[in-house]
């Protein structure tokens, strides 16, 4: 049980951070490199905590 909801946690930071990424380069016209850094991270943490909790389940 632990395991998902470390994963969701995961999944939702990941969420968080590509939304503010999306809502940070609509806002500055542009993406710059902290926004590219934190589309990559969100990312990550997103699929490794859909990894955790896909593991969880089998």
């Amino acid at each position: 049980m632990v395991l998902f909801y470390l994963g969701l946690g995961l999944q939702l930071i990941g969420l968080a951070s590509v939304g503010l990424c999306l809502f940070a380069g609509i806002n500055k016209g542009d993406y710059g490199q902290m926004e590219f850094l934190q589309l990559i991270g969100g990312s990550v943490s997103f699929y490794i905590g859909q990894f955790i909790k896909s593991k969880q389940k089998g």
